[in-house]
């Protein structure tokens, strides 16, 4: 089906939602103000009983209606994605799960994030643009902290991570951030980096407190078990992951792409990868989003991060008409329409590459399509 007769189609299904919309914006509308009547009446129904000290009973009892109409909101926007957002996804070929999201594993896989004392994630969204595979998810991320009121967890990132699944494949990995803001999103590891601080400077003191019988050997001793240590600092930094491989940063000619990004990986490659056009590519993505993004491509995979999205948000302002269903569809498929041009642009000068009409080494046999 063309995309007009979904949308109308889905336009003549939502008629009862429409309905069940204004329902409930009418009643949270006349809870908010009713509140004001309703807080004169307690306080002299409070005035009258002549109780003193019941502050707080009173502060609670005007909570109630904007409580209520707030409540209501939230479940009108949980039954927007239900019905709304989840047949408006599938009429266009995905699968769409609005209280699921991507496991851990896929998070972790990526690279791009710190690990996390506490994870979540849903807006599960999966299926194919072009010959791209992908499945995606909007996730959060948080450290525990302890402080002398007990423990909490500060949220160190919130976003859109994307996974896709190419037709290629990539012999080394080769990563981008955003210029400046390190190879992973989230910050450093508080507790690696500290780790490490603290594993150090104990050693150093355990080197003191026993290195009397030969200075000369001190320097060597708190050096070799510095440099035992290192590789938490680097971990916890993000400038290291087992099993990846060193994280070199790589410098390119072109300007604008500069001002927008870090790459990190194997010089060579990373040049082979980062062609004149995918550097446009990959400036016109960042431009498209408006946001910046973290990326990494390794194997036969791509994955890309984005800061602060939340796709699957219908407004319950929003009448439920062809207009509004059309600003979904163009709101919640915009990243993967860019992000096809993106690794279409990518596999043109991989295949290029390939048969000889690009300079420098040929890309392993086999590797594409």
């Amino acid at each position: 089906m063309e995309k007009e007769e979904i949308l109308a189609a889905l336009e003549a299904k939502l008629a009862p939602l429409e309905a069940q919309r204004r329902r409930e914006l009418l009643l949270a509308g006349v809870l908010l103000l009713l509140t004001p009547f309703w807080a004169y009446l307690l306080l002299k129904a409070f005035q009258a009983i002549g109780v003193r000290g019941l502050g707080t009973l009173w502060t609670l009892l005007v909570a109630i209606p904007p409580g209520l109409a707030l409540w209501r909101l939230h479940v009108l926007r949980s039954t927007l994605k239900w019905k709304l957002a989840k047949p408006l996804a599938e009429a266009l070929g995905f699968t769409y799960f609005p209280s699921s999201g991507l496991s851990r594993e896929d998070v972790e896989a990526s690279g791009l994030l710190p690990r996390a004392d506490r994870y979540e994630s849903e807006d599960f969204l999966e299926g194919q643009v072009g010959p791209f595979a992908f499945r995606s998810g909007d996730i959060a991320l948080y450290q525990k902290q302890r402080t002398k009121n007990g423990t909490r967890y500060v949220q160190i990132f919130q976003g859109t991570l994307y996974r896709f699944s190419l037709p290629f494949a990539f012999p080394q990995e080769v990563r981008l951030a955003p210029q400046g803001a390190g190879v992973q999103a989230g910050g450093a590891s508080p507790a690696l980096v500290l780790g490490f601080l603290a594993l150090f400077w104990g050693i150093f003191v355990l080197g003191v407190t026993f290195g009397e019988g030969d200075k000369a050997e001190l320097p060597l001793v708190v050096g070799g078990f510095a440099l035992l240590s290192l590789p938490f600092l680097l971990y916890g930094l993000g400038l290291w992951k087992p099993g990846v491989g060193p994280r070199e940063r790589v410098a390119l000619e072109s300007g604008e792409f500069e001002q927008l990004f870090d790459v990190y990986g194997d010089q060579i490659e990373a040049r082979k990868l980062l062609t004149p056009r995918v550097q446009e590519a990959l400036v016109a993505f960042r431009k498209a989003l408006g946001k910046p993004f973290w990326a990494a491509f390794r194997g036969s995979e791509a994955w890309f991060l984005i800061r602060g999205r939340n796709r699957f948000e219908p407004s319950p302002l929003r009448p439920l008409n062809r207009e509004t269903l059309r600003g979904y569809v163009e709101t919640w498929t915009h990243d993967l329409t860019e992000a096809k041009r993106l690794l279409e642009a990518v596999g043109l000068d991989l295949e290029a590459r390939k048969r000889g009409l690009l300079g420098g080494e040929g890309a392993t046999p086999g590797t594409l399509w």
